[in-house]
């Protein structure tokens, strides 16, 4: 039988490393994630509950998810991922850096910890 995820905004993933629902996670091998890092660029999508490392975890791919800020985001900037599954305002240091946004903040964070909405591209 073939595995079918409609439309693909909700994946049965397996975590690599321990994870909290909220965290931004990455692909870290073949249907794997964990979470995170500082900038990259290959963000899947948002943890929607707890799992250890080894466990299943259901990542949610698109639309809107409640995240914790790594500092001052404003509504509408555009966000990446920053270290421990947390996003960041999104800043242009080198060509290509684009393929770093993960979304836009529809709601605004003051500081590290704060939660912040983001609608996921």
């Amino acid at each position: 039988m073939v595995e079918v995820y409609p439309e693909g905004r909700y994946l049965p993933l397996t975590a690599g490393a321990d994870i909290t629902a909220g965290q931004v996670v990455e692909l870290s091998g073949d249907g794997t994630v964990v979470p995170a890092g500082d900038g990259s660029t290959k963000v899947i999508g948002v943890a929607l509950i707890n799992a250890k490392a080894g466990e299943k975890v259901t990542v949610v791919t698109e639309g809107v998810v409640e995240v914790v800020a790594s500092g001052s985001i404003s509504a509408g900037d555009k966000v990446q991922s920053a270290a421990g599954g947390k996003v960041a305002k999104w800043t242009a240091s080198a060509a290509g850096d684009s393929a770093k946004i993960i979304g836009t903040a529809l709601t605004s964070a003051s500081a590290d910890g704060d939660k912040v909405k983001v609608l996921m591209k």
